[in-house]
């Protein structure tokens, strides 16, 4: 539900600002990303050899996007997740649904980089408009926090499911809050930051 009401802001958002091709790029990627996220997930849990597919996919980017530095934070933890599902699928362990989260880092790191090739892309499409905003920069950083809970959910499920450590549940019990947290500013963030760009506008008329 919070994530089609956030989708919704933002296609709010893209109309006002439709005049200013930064802010809508800018939320563009942003609708991208959840709505790769939002095929992803029923198609994990309906295909069998999703996963599989969906880690070489993980592996490819991450060997194209080696130039962010929150690879040498997703790379370890991709490794090892997918080390330990062929571990779980060779001793018939029943596990939890942890590709899931590789792919939450895998979509943040997407959105990094498209944000950050943002300003060419539209030079390249709208003659030369294309200027760097404030909002690429504070949604490239929330992408790396969304990063961090990611790869911090996932180790608590491996320490839980490896390492025998049933009461291990400090992030999962927190996690539905933080996540929403970070949709909840990433709002905010969008609807202030565009707001004073049209602001100039708004005080002309």
């Amino acid at each position: 539900m919070f994530d089609h009401i956030f989708i919704a802001v933002l296609i709010f958002t893209a109309f006002v600002c439709r005049e200013n091709i930064n802010v809508v790029s800018v939320v563009a990627i942003i609708t991208f990303q959840l709505v790769i996220d939002q095929l992803a997930w029923p198609l994990m849990n309906l295909l069998p050899y999703f996963k599989f597919f969906l880690y070489i996919i993980a592996f490819g980017l991450i060997y194209y996007l080696q130039h962010d530095k929150l690879i040498y934070l997703i790379l370890p933890v991709t490794i090892l997740t997918a080390l330990t599902e062929i571990y779980w699928q060779v001793t018939e362990y029943s596990g939890p649904q942890i590709t899931w989260y590789v792919w939450l880092m895998i979509s943040q790191l997407i959105v990094r980089h498209l944000l950050f090739i943002r300003v060419a892309i539209v030079d390249s499409y709208f003659s030369k408009q294309g200027v760097s905003i404030n909002l690429d920069w504070v949604i490239y950083k929330l992408a790396a926090l969304t990063v961090l809970v990611q790869a911090i959910m996932l180790l608590e499920y491996l320490a839980r499911h490896l390492g025998d450590l049933s009461d291990l549940l400090m992030m999962y019990a927190a996690f539905p809050y933080i996540v929403q947290c970070i949709g909840t500013i990433t709002i905010w963030v969008v609807f202030h930051e565009s707001y004073k760009l049209l602001l100039p506008k708004l005080l002309k008329v």
